[in-house]
């Protein structure tokens, strides 16, 4: 089975659809509890992807301070 690469914009957009679905006054305790969990998985690795990408940004920068 392929693993999916990770994108941020789609978890963005997928957050914001759990949003809309948790908005449902209609949705019971058990499928709001499943979204919320969900969206904390992805709100995580949002964060993860995030900061990776600020380290790496940094040591782009340092990289490019060194050389000047």
């Amino acid at each position: 089975m392929a693993k999916t690469k990770f994108s941020i914009e789609d978890a963005f957009r997928e957050l914001e659809l759990i949003l809309s679905d948790l908005e449902d006054p209609e949705l019971g305790l058990a499928d709001s509890m499943n979204l919320y969990k969900k969206g904390v998985k992805l709100l995580d690795k949002c964060s993860q992807t995030l900061d990776k990408t600020e380290k790496e940004l940094q040591v782009l920068k340092e990289g490019a301070c060194d050389h000047e």
